[in-house]
């Protein structure tokens, strides 16, 4: 989890300063709570004294909205279908720029998902793939 919080850190961080930190939007999809609770703390401590306009969200909650930057965070649940659905539910939140980090269950790797592996190829293209 730190690794994973670590990465998003940066992440953020690049598109606060490429955006003043405004119109973020932050996608979870199959994320534990601790994780939330640390990507919100995150922004939190960026938003302190600011009008900084960046949300966080469930992708299930979030079927209307959409951002410029939006930094998707999911988690593979190993069901091809579930999957792919979710994250491209998640995906399609971006107007002009999409970052996707994507991390196994724990004890799991990526190697485990073979439905994965052409979709980020596909996927390449179209949005920035941070695999961990």
């Amino acid at each position: 989890v730190t690794s994973i919080i670590h990465v998003f850190n940066n992440e953020l961080n690049r598109l606060c300063d490429e955006l003043n930190h405004s119109d973020i939007g932050i996608v979870t999809t199959n994320v534990t709570s601790s994780v939330v609770s640390l990507v919100k703390n995150s922004v939190n401590r960026r938003c302190v004294n600011t009008d900084s306009k960046i949300a966080v969200c469930d992708s299930a909650s979030s079927s209307s909205a959409q951002w410029p930057a939006v930094i998707v965070l999911h988690r593979v649940r190993y069901s091809e279908g579930d999957d792919l659905t979710t994250l491209y539910l998640a995906l399609s939140r971006a107007r002009v720029y999409c970052s996707v980090f994507i991390f196994p269950e724990e004890g799991r790797t990526l190697d485990d998902t073979p439905h994965m592996l052409p979709l980020l190829d596909n996927l390449s293209s179209f949005a920035r793939i941070i695999w961990h």
